[in-house]
């Protein structure tokens, strides 16, 4: 038979430790739960986990740090972030510390259920699942070429999946007009661009309703992420 993949809880919150026990062990997982980083970090030099879920503020040593010191001697273990802080200076902290997912409080159990679920997907976890890039809650995985939002695939056009390939490739940077119609072929001129960017647009939009695909006046347009 085989072994329930076991997890790592760790939140200071009593309440929120219990209830992730008691849903988790619902759906067929073995749990553990740790009240702050210290009880954690016994818990890490004991048993092997197959995913932690690892809430962001808490006392003394917050999440991030204890993520840090974890990515020191496990670069493998998936880690899913959870804090009732949204902010975007903690999310880039969190990735690039090591982190693999991130949900913020107050999150749906199903949510919390399916993006474990994704990370202990072999497809995911393993190098198969190629390059990933973020931008928001949005992620691009350049082998597969697919482009999703929080687990659901946003369908692309050719022209829109060559662009946002290209673009991925360069987060932050001035692309101009004249190399997206490039990409596109000779058949493309600027204002066709201009008519695929702005659908394009309309599909990766913030959730204070503005696009991650920025204009830059008189020069192009520009991806943008946090996370780079």
């Amino acid at each position: 038979m085989r072994a329930l993949p076991h997890l790592l809880c760790i939140d200071d919150d009593n309440n929120i430790r219990e209830l992730l026990k008691i849903y988790l062990s619902g759906k067929n997982f073995r749990v553990s739960v740790a009240k702050d980083s210290f009880d954690a970090e016994k818990l890490t030099n004991f048993f092997i986990f197959d995913l932690i879920v690892l809430d962001i503020m808490m006392p003394k040593k917050n999440g991030i740090e204890f993520l840090n010191s974890l990515r020191k001697f496990d670069l493998n273990t998936p880690v899913l972030m959870l804090t009732a802080d949204g902010q975007l200076d903690n999310k880039k902290k969190s990735f690039l510390n090591g982190c693999d997912d991130y949900l913020v409080k107050p999150f749906e159990p199903t949510e919390l259920l399916l993006r474990i679920n994704k990370l202990l997907n072999p497809r995911f976890n393993k190098n198969v699942s190629g390059i990933k890039r973020y931008f928001g809650d949005f992620e691009y995985n350049s082998t597969k070429k697919t482009l999703s939002k929080n687990l659901e695939n946003i369908n692309l056009t050719n022209s829109e999946l060559i662009i946002i390939d290209f673009l991925t490739k360069n987060l932050n940077k001035e692309i101009t007009r004249e190399k997206i119609a490039n990409l596109l072929g000779d058949e493309i001129n600027l204002r066709s661009v201009d008519v695929i960017i702005t659908r394009l647009r309309k599909k990766i939009i913030s959730d204070n309703n503005s696009s991650f695909l920025r204009t830059i006046r008189g020069k192009g347009y520009m991806l943008v992420s946090e996370y780079e």
